[in-house]
């Protein structure tokens, strides 16, 4: 069949590389070549462009990209942690204390009572004068804080010193020496309650050879209450 379809096998020709020269040998029509009578020049012309075609065609075969492959997946970032939830704050503790009750005060030592408010009982032999014991210390250096009394520095009578710088701190809560039963001298707030008074009055001594205050002649009424008032002020020390 080949034989008879002369265009088809001269295609064959040039495909496997043989020259136009070659192929002529195949007693292939110059017409089933396409070219036309001609001088000889026009057949070389013509056979050396079919094989510059031939070789152009012979060459490599056609360069075709190859398709790239395919891209990785995006990466897709992990779901983000969970948002921390703060816990809720504990109860505030109350801002108010509360003071607890006052313990019982402790029974107060002495025979000195306050009353009411702290203010001292009214004594029956207190009344509303006052005094201080600078009025009253000139009447106890006068008639009392002589050498032969109470004054005497070395041996006071009774062992009580009513000089004017020891007389306060030698009565006020002090224990009547003559007495055998407990008996302060001065119990501030209370003058029917200090011996002192007892002494200057000469009533209620606890022994009966007890001699009264000053011996020989007792101090003026006036004197006594100067006194009586100073205990009752508290017996201060000023």
């Amino acid at each position: 069949m080949l034989y008879y379809n002369t265009p088809l096998r001269l295609v064959l020709c040039l495909t496997i590389g043989l020259s136009a020269t070659a192929c002529n040998g195949l007693n292939i029509d110059p017409e089933d070549w396409g070219i036309g009578g001609g001088d000889g020049s026009d057949d070389g012309d013509a056979a050396s462009t079919t094989d510059s075609a031939s070789s152009s065609s012979q060459g490599g075969g056609s360069a075709t990209a190859g398709s790239g492959g395919a891209g990785g997946d995006a990466t897709t970032g992990g779901a983000g942690g969970d948002a921390t939830t703060a816990g809720s704050g504990g109860e505030g503790g109350s801002s108010t204390t509360t003071a607890g009750a006052g313990g019982a005060g402790g029974a107060g030592g002495g025979a000195t009572t306050s009353g009411a408010g702290g203010a001292p009982p009214l004594d029956p032999a207190c009344g509303p004068d006052t005094a201080t014991f600078a009025d009253v210390a000139p009447i106890l250096e006068r008639s009392c804080s002589n050498q032969y009394c109470h004054g005497n520095a070395g041996s006071p009578a009774g062992g009580l010193d009513l000089r004017t710088a020891a007389a306060a701190s030698s009565t006020v809560n002090q224990d009547a020496g003559s007495c055998s039963r407990e008996q302060a001298l001065v119990v501030p707030f209370m003058p029917s309650k200090s011996y002192l008074m007892n002494k200057l009055k000469d009533v209620g001594l606890c022994n009966p050879d007890e001699f009264s205050m000053p011996p020989g002649s007792a101090l003026p009424d006036s004197e006594i209450k100067t006194i009586n008032d100073w205990i009752c002020a508290g017996a201060p020390d000023r």
